[in-house]
């Protein structure tokens, strides 16, 4: 019994082991949540500097941006 719980114990340690060597998650998803941000408030400040005519360049920002938001989305809700 007491050679079981080693074992089991010693199987837990290598699984955690194994997952820390991986990206951690939060970081990442921090890092592009902030990077969303900023480059939407550029997007958007462009989008409402400019003359009507030259706002494209903005939008391809704004867009830019909301990929990071998807990818961020995505690595959220998957294990």
């Amino acid at each position: 019994m007491g050679n079981q719980l080693e074992e089991l114990e010693a199987e837990v340690q290598r699984i955690r082991a194994r997952r820390n060597k991986g990206i951690d998650r939060d970081k990442l998803r921090i890092v592009l949540n902030w990077a969303f941000l900023v480059i939407a408030a550029v997007g958007l400040v462009m989008y409402f500097t400019h003359e009507p005519g030259d706002r494209m360049t903005a939008l391809w920002i704004i867009g830019g941006a909301m990929i990071l938001k998807i990818i961020e989305f995505v690595l959220r809700f998957t294990a």
